[in-house]
């Protein structure tokens, strides 16, 4: 399980951001994982999979190279029936960023049937305007958006959200409306993160998973006993001169998850 927060404005005012973005990782605690860096080659920031034979995977990244900055995330579809997957999705979002392709024409060279369920969203930014993207292949779709836009995904169809999804969007706004400046911003959205509320009922919550349905119904997931829940928080901002700053809080390994050690890592960039 994981989610994500978006936020978009092509024409911000002075001092204000073009991309707000707030993310959780929910992975398996013992699943090892690189911190946050700026590769560069590559000029991509972001974590990495660790785990043997899916190196260099990513859940979530930003790419600085001119025309545009991107950025992209990866989220599992949960409850979907099995496939034969013949492709491991964690080279979906560090394949885009590294690509000179524009989002709409890298997954139209996708062979989205090799996959299993995926939500994969995509954005350009530019110092004139903002393009976001979904894609998925569960059904098999891509929606844009363009404009001043805020977002959010979980690990469902964008058309059947998550009820603390739908919360979660609505607390995100409040904060990005309420921070008096990038401090009170980032916290704001790291408590966000930090939210164990659950957001129950949930129909669709229980429908795609309904053993774990407590615990998932939280944004910030804690099942210690089955040794998974949200070990890394990731915000991302691009400001009004497209400075970038990339934010992650990790669970610190070995992870003891009844008291985590976080490592906070920052990495700024420009366009």
């Amino acid at each position: 399980m994981c989610i994500l927060f978006i936020y978009t404005n092509p024409n911000p005012p002075a001092g204000g951001y073009r991309l707000i973005v707030a993310s959780n990782r929910d992975e398996f605690y013992r699943r090892p994982a690189r911190n946050a860096f700026l590769c560069p080659e590559t000029g991509i920031i972001g974590g990495r999979d660790m785990e043997p034979g899916r190196e260099g995977g990513m859940w979530l990244g930003v790419s600085v190279k001119p025309p545009a900055i991107k950025f992209g995330a990866l989220l599992n579809v949960t409850g979907e029936e099995k496939r034969q997957a013949t492709s491991g999705r964690g080279p979906l979002v560090h394949d885009y960023l590294k690509t000179d392709e524009t989002a709409l024409d890298y997954v139209r060279n996708l062979p989205f049937e090799t996959y299993s369920a995926f939500n994969l969203f995509m954005m350009e930014v530019t110092k004139d305007k903002s393009s976001g993207y979904h894609h998925s292949n569960s059904p098999q779709a891509t929606k844009q958006y363009h404009g001043a836009q805020v977002l959010a995904f979980g690990n469902s169809t964008p058309d059947a959200p998550f009820t603390k999804v739908k919360a979660g969007r609505e607390k995100f706004k409040e904060i990005i409306a309420r921070a008096p400046d990038r401090d009170g911003l980032v916290a704001g959205l790291i408590d966000l993160l930090k939210c164990s509320d659950l957001h129950l009922p949930d129909p669709e919550l229980e429908r795609r998973a309904p053993r774990g349905v407590g615990f998932l119904s939280a944004i910030f997931v804690n099942m210690r006993n089955g040794g998974y829940g949200t070990r890394t928080h990731s915000v991302v901002l691009v400001d009004d001169e497209c400075n970038v700053e990339f934010v992650e809080h990790t669970m610190r390994a070995p992870i003891d998850p009844e008291n985590p050690e976080w490592d906070v890592t920052v990495v700024k960039s420009r366009l």
